[in-house]
Order: C-alpha cells, then structure tokens, then sequence
C-alpha cells in the first residue's frame, strides 16, 4: 500500500499577504525638530499654519512703472516720474499726475492702484514717461495675501516634505519644522559564501563565493525611503549567531531586515531563529522569483526555545512586548530585488 504524500501547501497570492503586511504596521510615535533646510523627505509630525499672510503687502508683480488710473483715463499721457521704489523698499504716497518707477516685488506705493509694464511706456528725452494705453484698476498687482492668507493651513500632518513644500514653509517664516521621526532599521546577510566587494579580488575567490550585492541595493533603497539604516554586516550560517543577532537588533531598531536564510535547507536558520525569539505571521508567497519572503516579530527579552514553533500562549505573551519587526528577504538577488 503506498503511504498518502502530505497535503502541498497553499502559498498565499501576493495581494493577500501585501494587505496582511500593511495591517501588520504600526505608526512611529517619536517626533522631532529638524531645521527646514535639511527636512527634505522628512514627514511632518503636525499642521502647519501660517502666522502671516503672503504676501505681505501688495506689490509688484512686473517690472514698469505705478499709476493712478484716473491721471491715465485719456490714455497716451506723458507724466513725471516721481520716485524709484525698488523691491525691499516702501515708497512714499504717489503724488497725483505723476508716475513710480517700480521693480518686480516691491510694495505698491499709497495712492497707486495699477502697474504699466515697462513694454507699454515709452521714457522720453526729458524724462517724462509716456503711457500707451489706459490700464485697468489691479492690473500687475500682487494683493496681500494671495499666496496664503493669514491663519490658513499651508501643510497637513503627515505629508511628506517636497522641496515645493519646503519652500513653501519657509516663505511663512519657518526655520524648523517638527517631523516624524526615521524608522530604524537594522540589515545583516547570512551566509558562509558571502564576500565584500574590495576585501577579496575575482581572481581570489574561494570556490562557490559571492559578492554580497543585496547589502548595497537594499540599504540604498531604505535610505531612499528615508530610513535611518544601521549595517550589521553578513551573520554566519549558524543558528546560535543568527539568533544572537536578531535578539541585538530587536533592542534598538523598529524593523529588521534580512537576506537569505529563509528557505528550508539545512543551513537556513532564519525561520527557527525568529520563532525562538518571537513569531512569524508569513511565510513564502506566490511569486516567482521571490517565494522564500517571510514577515514576524521578535522580541527583546524572549528565552530561546528548543521549539520549531511559537505557541499561542507564547505569541500571545509577546504581543506588545518591545522588539523589532521582521522581514526575510531570499538570498538571492533577483529574488531578493522582487
């Protein structure tokens, strides 16, 4: 009689275990101040409203010249030029049958309610400044408060800063912003065949060695994210070191993130060393390349266990524990990249 094979297991689809992953995070909770300079990607840990109002006052938003229109009601006038405001300056109040020459930015003098760019004036020999069409009340004017109105949420809790944001926050007066502060992730690689680039030449290799590319792509691509990433290197292929370094990293870092180790070959310690020490809610997926993936939690202060999995009573005993987030990654590096 031939003995039954057992049940093949059910790998789960790739959105599914996504939504899993997702449910599993947890929002940073510290928050700190950086100086707005260097808050480039940073996530704002609350709103940003203005006390001011931009801009500030009205003014110019073209180069020409100030009028009234009612001096310029005929059209084609030539008027005196009676003062020069350029921008950073406050004119004084603009005498009647007269004309300021102003700059882009600078404030509109009292009495002024309209700019002719200085493509519709011709400055004649005597300095007399002639104005070709009659402007329209407003017209090449900035008002007060345009851009942001005083009081008036400029950047919401939780956006990420942009470098339009940044400016943004900077043009409302702001030195420092207060941010959400950076996941801290520690990243190790296991495995015995595993060299740096620049320690060993291609030349010098030991027979079934590798470079160790996972380390660079992926600490590259937490930093894009803007995590703060501390590099632990390449761990041995032995249980005893694995666990060490898991239990180590748990104690000062909100994910840990691994390579390799995680099929079901003899020297693959990832799976067993996790759940000594916490407990894994995922474990390999449906996609190809990248089916060795697992996701769980190891705590800080659990006693290593002979056993190959977590109880109930024990994964029960660990939620809200201190400890880390853990995502195994395969060794291998297109699968690993996936």
């Amino acid at each position: 009689m031939t003995a039954e094979k057992p049940p093949r297991q059910t790998l789960k689809p790739l959105d599914d275990a996504l939504a899993e992953l997702l449910g599993f995070a947890q929002p940073l909770t510290g928050t700190e101040q950086v100086a707005t300079f260097e808050a480039d990607g940073r996530v704002l840990a609350q709103e940003l409203a203005s006390n001011l109002q931009v801009p500030p006052q009205d003014n110019s938003s073209m180069d020409g010249y100030a009028v009234r229109c009612a001096d310029l009601a005929s059209g084609w006038v030539a008027l005196p030029v009676s003062q020069r405001i350029p921008a950073g300056s406050t004119g004084a109040e603009l005498a009647q049958k007269s004309v300021a020459r102003i700059f882009t930015g600078a404030p509109i003098p009292l009495g002024a309610d309209a700019v002719v760019m200085q493509e519709d004036c011709d400055v004649q020999a005597d300095g007399m400044v002639r104005i070709k069409a009659a402007p329209k009340p407003g017209q090449w004017i900035r008002r007060a408060g345009e851009d942001v109105t005083q009081g008036a949420v400029v950047l919401a809790k939780g956006e990420r800063l942009t470098p339009a944001a940044l400016g943004l926050a900077a043009s409302i007066g702001l030195s420092r912003v207060r941010v959400v502060r950076r996941p801290k992730v520690a990243l190790f690689s296991t495995g015995d065949e595993l060299v740096m680039p620049g320690e060993v030449a291609p030349e010098d290799m030991k027979p079934g060695a590798i470079y160790n590319s996972n380390r660079f792509f992926l600490k590259a691509l937490l930093t894009r994210l803007g995590c703060e990433v501390s590099d632990l290197g390449i761990v041995p292929d032995n249980r005893a070191a694995t666990i060490e370094a898991l239990r180590g990293a748990a104690q000062s870092h909100d994910l840990i993130l691994t390579s390799g180790g995680v099929s079901v070959g003899e020297e693959d310690h990832i799976k067993p060393a996790v759940q000594s020490l916490g407990h894994l809610d995922l474990w390999q997926i449906a996609i190809k390349p990248g089916k060795p993936f697992a996701y769980g939690w190891v705590g800080v202060d659990a006693p290593v266990t002979a056993g190959m999995a977590a109880t109930e009573a024990a994964i029960s005993a660990l939620e809200g524990a201190s400890g880390a987030h853990f995502i195994g990654l395969p060794g291998n590096p297109v699968s690993s990249f996936v």
